[in-house]
């Protein structure tokens, strides 16, 4: 693996990447403090929710960012809305930086980016009918026209029925209230919707639905996408690049097509190895079973955040004395080039085609 100073994403671009990057994210790093007076080397403890996150977004193109519960994939949504602030790191979007502004300085950039929640139960005020959240957006921007014509016609655009202007969000299934929730996301015709797990809530037959709804207004409206989720079937159908995150951190990045084919990251080899056969984004025919949990955010381990569960640093340890080599122990790997076009963060990268049987008995 060789070691670059440019940042990945810089070198790593879909087919649709072209121009200057619509979002872009420099070392961008969130910890929650913890105020019970934990104590670790005495300094009060903090939850590393996520730790030097670099990526950029194109226009028009679907980053997808994947990872398991916990790993702090929500957070980086709502820290690149600026919904939370960063511990530290840059957000830049459509060229402007944005880390330090305010919350009244932040208002005219709503408009161009927005964002799509999980819960389609919760995000929804049980207060409001339809037609006051789906136009709330014009009301808090001041836009100009009907509002009750505007609605109604984002209503039919996503699939629902016009006429149910004045129903309550109860009145209607999971899968239509997501549809009200990315009819409020298009509201201001945005450049960006940060996706976070829109469909993990619905069912299997919905989830189809709705997927192929964003991706249609997506080529209708030249939407650019954070699409987030756990879910490796729907992240390869939808996204044109992915990032794989664990720990608060990107350990991998690649385009689709790249990544599925060539997993390099032992994390990446060990998610794809989950997904049951014959579902999208099934691989590896060796399951890879990782030892242990996922280590506590509060105290995460030193060097590669991966190492206490890698079975390829476990086999790459150079005497019985040793669990794993020195550096995954100690140094936190650098982001390089393990394959053309794709870059990770491991010092041993899985071989060609991520097949980790062959890789443990090299």
């Amino acid at each position: 693996m060789s070691k670059i100073e440019t940042p990945p994403e810089d070198l790593v671009r879909s087919d649709k990447a072209q121009g200057d990057p619509l979002l872009s994210v420099e070392k961008l790093t969130k910890r929650f403090p913890i105020k019970r007076g934990v104590i670790f080397q005495k300094q009060i403890a903090a939850v590393h929710a996520v730790e030097d996150v670099t990526f950029s977004i194109f226009p028009g193109e679907t980053l997808g960012l994947v990872g398991e519960s916990g790993c702090g994939k929500s957070t980086t949504a709502r820290l690149v809305l600026k919904l939370l602030e960063a511990t530290s790191g840059k957000i830049t979007l459509e060229g402007q930086d944005i880390t330090h502004l305010k919350r009244r300085q932040m208002r005219p950039l709503r408009r161009e980016a927005q964002m799509i929640f999980q819960d389609p139960y919760a995000s929804l005020n049980p207060r409001q009918t339809v037609g006051q959240v789906i136009g709330a957006p014009y009301k808090i921007h001041k836009t100009e026209g009907e509002t009750k014509r505007k609605v109604q016609e984002l209503m039919e655009r996503v699939g629902l029925n016009p006429e149910h202007y004045n129903r309550y969000g109860h009145e209607f299934s999971g899968g239509q209230r997501q549809r009200i929730g990315v009819a409020r996301a298009l509201a201001l015709r945005p450049k960006l919707i940060v996706c976070d797990e829109p469909v993990s809530a619905l069912d299997v037959s919905i989830q189809a639905q709705v997927l192929n709804l964003l991706q249609d207004l997506q080529k209708e409206f030249n939407l650019t996408y954070l699409f987030i989720s756990h879910d490796l079937g729907v992240v390869r159908h939808v996204s044109d690049r992915i990032a794989v995150m664990y720990l608060g951190h990107i350990v991998e990045i690649a385009t689709a097509a790249e990544l599925y084919s060539n997993p390099q990251h032992p994390y990446t080899a060990a998610l794809l190895s989950a997904v049951p056969k014959g579902h999208a984004g099934a691989k590896l025919t060796n399951r890879i079973v990782l030892e242990g949990d996922v280590p506590s955010p509060v105290n995460p381990p030193s060097g590669c955040p991966f190492h206490p569960r890698c079975p390829q640093a476990r086999v790459k340890a150079e005497s019985d004395s040793e669990e794993v080599p020195e550096n995954c122990r100690t140094e936190f790997p650098p982001m390089g080039e393990v394959a053309e076009n794709h870059f990770g963060a491991c010092w041993y990268p899985l071989e060609k085609g991520g097949d980790f049987q062959r890789a443990a008995q090299a």
